[in-house]
């Protein structure tokens, strides 16, 4: 073969192993993004959460007080005091907690009685829980965020939640994949607290923050982020939301990707070696073939056909072997579907016809209704220097059968027309592995077939408890009907035999008799019988 011929089909072999390769590293690239970019999604989600759910139970644990305050007395008595102090000490979330009467002054809080009170915002006439400030405590001098409820009365229990408190709890520096963590009003966006650059997506509207929700794209700082937002269950009016930058996001490190390029050059030179390895193989053999039929290192073997109430030879199906120079004998298996591909089965199928007139001349003369059987298949059977081959032989052999399988008799409809040819020149058509396929009635009766040989799983079946076992008679029973003969193959037990014979089916062929034979040995095992050989028909 020409150098530029091997060439190109070397790099057609790393070309296919490239794009074989690319699909399937392509494909695991892209679920490792998406996996990658999931799982990093999920962390901020997962942050957001986490903090949602801190900041809820503490505004939960307040709300429930709140709700109790209707008990309080206003008057800020001792007693009033006290369960104030008590739950500013049971809550650390807490620092103060004060009683507003309906005009806007502080009465009391935490710290005592207020004489004079304090002025400050008139209670709104609503049964939510409510959030203002953050304002600075008179008495702590910081900042406060302030959640209140009006009582039905008029007026408003408040608690001051330290803004240092809330801080502690967005801290940032927690969560190093995140742009900016924040608490947003839900209707407006605006941030009470805020931790990191506050940016929002261009093109998605997010106010007013109704549920959970997400957004990815362009945000208002140039940068392409992913965000997520989460109204509080217990004061919906505000959100928890939280932002990263997308980069990190669609961005794989490069361990895992470094590996995932080294395995797929790996891949790709190993898999460009393979399609090489296979195609010289192919070549190799396909060579090995042509030589193989010039130097006619390709013979026959014969496999005995027995009458079993005899025990005398009455046929041989021919087989093939290769004597291959380094690899010792090689059975069909090795080269006969490589034999079918290239073409050559034509010409090797002829040599073998040729070679078995000749080599079963001394049988036949003693014998001349010897019944001797070929393999064919539909592609022999269209090639008519086969056929003339076969005519040829017919001259030398009364008793010529061919044997296809089912699926050779039913794949072709000009398969039917040669077989009535070939019958009408006194050759029998048998059905090689019967049972196996899926002949019909139809095309037994439509079919010029004759014989039938039973395959081996059958046989083997004999004396055991399956669902071969009562396919076996039923077989049987057809043919018997149908007026066909039987051959059961792969007969390798006494009592196989004997089963066989109580059902009528006579000739047998099957280890039990003899493996196939070399034309030397098979003509050793004729002469130890009686001259007189009997005949099959």
């Amino acid at each position: 073969m020409p150098r530029a011929h091997l060439f190109a089909k070397q790099l057609k072999h790393i070309a296919f192993a490239w794009l074989a390769c690319t699909v399937v590293f392509g494909t695991l690239l892209a679920l490792l993004v998406v996996q990658h970019r999931d799982a990093e999604q999920l962390h901020i989600q997962n942050v957001a959460q986490k903090v949602h759910f801190e900041l809820n139970a503490q505004l939960k644990e307040i709300d429930s007080f709140l709700r109790q305050a209707e008990s309080l007395d206003v008057t800020c008595p001792q007693e009033t005091l006290f369960r104030l102090r008590q739950q500013v000490f049971k809550n650390p979330a807490m620092s103060e907690i004060g009683i507003v009467d309906h005009k806007g002054q502080l009465l009391c809080n935490t710290y005592g009685v207020l004489n004079p009170p304090i002025q400050t915002t008139a209670p709104i006439k609503s049964k939510e829980l409510r959030y203002h400030g953050p304002v600075i405590s008179e008495y702590m001098e910081m900042s406060a965020f302030v959640l209140a409820r009006t009582r039905k009365d008029g007026y408003e229990v408040n608690v001051l939640l330290p803004s240092d408190w809330l801080r502690h709890t967005l801290d940032l520096q927690q969560y190093s994949q995140l742009d900016f963590i924040a608490l947003v009003d839900s209707q407006t966006g605006v941030p009470i607290l805020l931790q990191g650059n506050y940016s929002l997506p261009l093109h998605q509207a997010l106010f007013p923050i109704e549920l959970p929700l997400q957004a990815r794209g362009e945000f208002d700082d140039g940068m392409n982020k992913y965000l997520f937002a989460k109204p509080l269950a217990s004061l919906p009016k505000l959100s928890v939301v939280a932002s990263s930058n997308s980069k990190p996001i669609f961005t794989i490190r490069s361990t895992p990707f470094m590996a995932l390029v080294v395995a797929y050059l790996i891949v790709w030179g190993l898999l460009s070696y393979l399609l090489y390895f296979i195609e010289k193989r192919q070549l190799s053999l396909k060579y090995q073939l042509k030589r193989a039929i010039s130097q006619r290192q390709l013979f026959n073997v014969y496999q005995p056909l027995i009458d079993a109430k005899t025990q005398k030879v009455v046929g041989v199906e021919v087989l093939i072997r290769w004597q291959h120079p380094s690899e010792g004998e090689l059975g069909p298996a090795y080269f006969i579907p490589e034999a079918e591909r290239s073409g050559a089965i034509v010409e090797i199928s002829i040599a073998q016809v040729h070679n078995a007139v000749q080599e079963l001349a001394p049988l036949l003369a003693l014998n001349p209704q010897l019944k001797v059987s070929f393999n064919v298949n539909g592609q022999l059977l269209s090639c008519a220097s086969y056929l003339i081959a076969l005519e040829q032989a017919k001259r030398h052999i009364c008793s010529l059968t061919i044997e296809l399988t089912e699926r050779d008799v039913l794949a072709q409809v000009q398969v039917k027309r040669t077989l009535e040819q070939l019958v009408a020149q006194g050759i029998e058509v048998a059905v090689d592995d019967f049972g196996t396929g899926y002949s019909g009635l139809q095309y037994l009766q439509s079919f010029p077939i004759d014989l039938l040989k039973i395959d081996q799983s059958f046989v083997a079946s004999i004396g055991l408890d399956n669902l071969q076992s009562p396919v076996l008679n039923a077989v049987i029973e057809m043919a018997t009907k149908l007026n066909k003969k039987l051959i059961a193959e792969g007969v390798e037990t006494a009592y196989q035999a004997d089963y066989l014979l109580k059902q009528g089916v006579e000739v047998h062929q099957g280890w039990l008799y003899a493996k196939a034979l070399a034309i030397e040995a098979l003509i050793v095992m004729v002469q130890r019988e009686p001259s007189t050989l009997p005949s099959y028909s």
